[in-house]
């Protein structure tokens, strides 16, 4: 079972029984998941204890082993990220906890380990982290199309060798543990040697590609317990198996205005990728000090997704790098994105724009799009759109099929193949010691 199945509103019941006991709904989230991580660990063998202890210490001792598997999981045990003795648990509250578990378990199956449930149940559990900070999860077959249009050409231009990439709103890290994966076994067509898949030194080579970075301190150590989950069952070994000199590139920061951070480091990454809040910032003293950082795309009422899009194209991405994200529309309707589409935008090598306003995407109620620049001065004078005619007709079965989505996809196939098919013809004739190649138009 997945947490698709399940309604928000048992999410919400369970927090709310727990908070009865805690007295605070943040730490009742915690509570509630932290006891789904543990369960993860032990249930596809990656704790270093073969036994689950019981009860809220157990879960605090599980914890600090886990802690102490690897540096990147040092969060997990530190009581500014769980701060769970200061609000400890009552049998009863426990008890909801464990039968909720037992009845809606939020784990994958024996198959895979990414913890893509454990990165939606948060965001269900903690109302702080959805509503205060609009944690919103990339489904993974969005996060999918996002890399196939950013890290995929940038494997393919620099090589799986040395291609870096960074999330700088990672959230629980769905996009992260999706390009961890691409890194690993990167596209057939990347430039150069890639190690094995499955070897010691493509899953190293994987982790020190990817970078994730997150305003919420337990959403990233989460993020970070994910990518090793993914390299623990790649190398088949335990947690505590894992050398401690295996890089984690993940962190705890304001990536909008936090300079000291390592992980943000100017052009420092050939592909930047996200699906940054869409949210005004309520703290009147956050909103001036962004729009001071930002001035020239934090306008008025500003969303919060238009400076992340200035973070990634004039700090994070290396010159020519690619920058993909899902982000609201609003700017395209609204005052506040009048500069950023007048003077901001043009200023950079706009390759895609995706309307994905009709498309299906659970959690997200904002109509949205696909941007997708690179960080360079505009080249040509072509962009490829994919405009949307109509919304999906009801709410599918599953939403990587639907009506939309799949057209979506179809038209991305097409318009790659199509470049991919020229591509190839230019290097023909320029080897044949052509000069006078010709292009040939194509519209979606």
């Amino acid at each position: 079972m997945t947490t698709r199945t399940l309604s928000p509103a048992a999410y919400d019941k369970l927090t709310t029984t727990v908070a009865r006991e805690t007295g605070e709904r943040r730490t009742s989230a915690l509570w509630s998941h932290a006891a789904a991580l543990v369960r993860h660990a032990h249930e596809h063998g990656l704790a270093p204890a073969g036994h689950r202890p019981s009860g809220p210490d157990g879960l605090l001792k599980s914890l600090e082993e886990l802690a102490g598997c690897h540096p990147a999981l040092a969060p997990l045990a530190d009581p500014a990220v769980l701060p769970l003795r200061e609000q400890p648990l009552g049998s009863a509250a426990w008890t909801a906890i464990e039968e909720f578990w037992d009845r809606h378990p939020a784990l994958e199956g024996a198959h895979r380990v990414d913890g893509y449930a454990l990165g939606d149940t948060y965001q269900l559990l903690s109302d702080e982290a959805r509503k205060g900070r609009a944690l919103c999860q990339t489904p993974p077959w969005v996060a999918r199309l996002l890399l196939r249009l950013s890290l995929e050409p940038a494997i393919e231009e620099w090589g799986p060798a040395d291609v870096r990439m960074i999330d700088p709103a990672c959230g629980t890290g769905h996009i992260a543990v999706a390009a961890f994966h691409m890194v690993r076994v990167p596209p057939v067509r990347s430039r150069g040697p890639a190690p094995v898949g499955h070897g010691p030194r493509a899953v190293e080579r994987a982790l020190a590609a990817v970078s994730g970075v997150d305003l919420d301190a337990y959403a990233a150590a989460l993020t970070a317990y994910r990518l090793l989950a993914c390299s623990a069952s790649v190398l088949g070994v335990r947690l505590d198996q894992i050398p401690a000199s295996l890089p984690v590139n993940v962190a705890a920061a304001d990536s909008l205005l936090d300079r000291t951070e390592p992980l943000l480091a100017g052009g420092a990454y050939h592909a930047c990728v996200a699906n940054p809040p869409y949210i005004t910032p309520k703290d009147a003293t956050v909103r001036d000090r962004v729009r001071a950082a930002y001035p020239q795309v934090a306008v008025g009422k500003y969303s919060l997704a238009l400076p992340f899009t200035a973070l990634m194209l004039e700090h994070l991405a290396a010159p020519g790098g690619f920058v993909a994200q899902l982000t609201a529309n609003s700017f395209m309707k609204r005052e506040f994105g009048r500069r950023y589409v007048t003077e901001f935008l043009p200023r950079f090598d706009a390759r895609w724009i995706i309307d994905t306003s009709g498309a299906y995407i659970p959690g997200h109620g904002t109509p949205t799009c696909i941007l997708v620049h690179r960080a360079r001065p505009p080249v040509g004078d072509t962009v490829t759109v994919i405009r949307g005619n109509r919304g999906e007709p009801h709410v599918p079965d599953d939403p990587a099929r639907g009506l939309v989505w799949r057209a979506i996809e179809e038209a991305v196939d097409s318009r790659l193949a199509w470049d991919r098919f020229r591509a190839g013809t230019d290097r023909a004739r320029r080897e044949e010691g052509h000069t006078d190649v010709a292009h040939w138009g194509f519209s979606m």
